[in-house]
């Protein structure tokens, strides 16, 4: 390429030799010479990688800066012996003029490039179209470069209407996304961070926005790259939860002293005609108790068909208890006998993997006249992996007529004994007044 030019004898004295690893230019320079390689091979680093060489007789390179009036945009450095054509800034009008194959390759190869970089915006914009995030890439006034069929959804506006505008328009709180961009330019990027978005249709939206900054070969900000994500419904359960939370413990606390009060002024609820011992009684009279607590709780939220408030419930009410409780877990079960919640003190696990299992084929075994029923049930475990036996108290939920399940406790059957001398026959002859 250009073997006419290099071979001028006019142009001996621009002639330049570089050794292996000495550098013609640094990224960064504020040059604009232009550079012809006359023989050997040069490599083309960007950052701390190679990027591209160029190994071809007559290869003309550095004429970016020239024309844009702008500093290198890459390192070149020697690989062997090289020798090049340099033409100062200031001559480079005049050698075009006397040489204008040198001007017509400059217009090819900006042309060639061009035609590169519009197929690579393409297929890159026909990437991003797949994500299922929103892509947004601004400049580093914050205009909108460009934002993929995402962004469209999940912010309500078409390209026409976002192009060259600033992104603070999208958001709810422009002050907040600028405190947030001040929060990346700190760190460098910043994940998951929740910002408002104004939706022209839905609304206010909350969207999960992980940002990274784009910068040039000096580490000079060039731009802001962005990926959001729809988030309101996860940030409205979260803030139900959080109501919920800020309820539950003054609820508990108030339904604690009103179901004492029940206990008391509603004797005819325990019975009264069995003839029981000072323990007996003490345990009777707790299961009474934190039956009436579990279901003035439970009832509304299970109909709901709610199992993170009844989760919740439950967990809370273990958490509470002041002793050691005689029960190692709850369980609602639905008027089918299918497991709607439970909740172990041994671990979350333990008791997500009873949900949805069936008491069916289980005894539910106790006077007819009598509220509770006695369940004698086996669950295998590493120490007795044939099943170890264990012991249920059921208590029938309704509301008002309306049979809605069962609220069964898991009893710890070596406490029973230990702490009550309670065994399977006695918590049968238990009996708990139906309303």
């Amino acid at each position: 390429m250009l073997d006419d030019v290099i071979n001028n004898p006019d142009l001996k004295k621009y002639i330049s030799t570089y050794q292996t690893g000495q550098i013609l230019f640094l990224e960064g320079d504020d040059a604009q010479d232009l550079y012809l390689l006359v023989s050997g091979e040069l490599d083309i680093i960007k950052g701390n990688m190679k990027i591209s060489e160029i190994t071809e007789k007559g290869a003309l390179f550095g004429e970016m800066s020239f024309l844009l009036d702008s500093r290198r945009t890459a390192t070149t450095r020697a690989r062997g012996e090289v020798k090049v054509i340099c033409i100062p800034k200031e001559e480079i009008t005049s050698f075009l003029r006397n040489f204008p194959s040198v001007a017509e390759t400059i217009t090819k190869a900006l042309a060639h490039r061009l035609d590169e970089t519009s197929q690579i915006l393409f297929g890159l914009k026909e990437f991003c179209d797949q994500l299922p995030d929103a892509v947004i890439m601004t400049n580093r006034d914050g205009k909108i470069l460009t934002w993929n069929t995402a962004a469209e959804k999940l912010y309500g506006r078409d390209w026409s209407q976002m192009q060259n505008k600033s992104v603070e328009e999208i958001y709810e709180e422009p002050h907040a996304y600028r405190l947030f961009l001040e929060e990346v330019e700190s760190r460098y990027s910043v994940r998951e961070q929740i910002l408002r978005v104004k939706h022209p249709e839905k609304g206010i939206r909350y969207v999960s926005t992980s940002t990274t900054l784009l910068y040039d070969g000096q580490h000079n900000t060039q731009g802001v790259l962005s990926l959001g994500r729809d988030v309101t419904s996860v940030k409205k359960l979260e803030r139900r939860y959080q109501r919920a939370r800020n309820w539950l413990i003054p609820s508990f606390i108030l339904l604690l002293l009103f179901s004492a009060g029940a206990f008391f002024t509603y004797p005819h609820f325990l019975g009264g005609r069995q003839t029981v011992d000072a323990r007996k009684k003490t345990l009777r009279d707790q299961l009474a108790k934190d039956h009436l607590l579990l279901k003035s709780l439970l009832t509304e939220p299970m109909m709901a068909d709610d199992q993170g408030k009844t989760q919740a419930l439950m967990k809370e009410f273990f958490d509470i208890q002041a002793a050691l409780p005689p029960y190692t877990g709850l369980i609602l079960i639905d008027d089918k006998k299918r497991v709607f919640d439970a909740y172990a003190t041994t671990g979350h696990a333990e008791g997500a993997q009873m949900i949805g299992n069936s008491y069916g084929g289980i005894d539910f075994q106790g006077n007819s006249k009598s509220l509770h029923k006695v369940l004698v049930v086996y669950r295998a475990n590493k120490d007795q992996p044939m099943g170890d036996k264990g012991l249920e108290m059921a208590f029938e939920l309704k509301k008002g007529n309306q049979p809605l399940g069962w609220l069964i406790f898991q009893m710890d059957v070596g406490l029973l004994q230990r702490e009550y001398g309670i065994d399977e026959k006695d918590l049968k002859n238990f009996h708990f007044e139906k309303s």
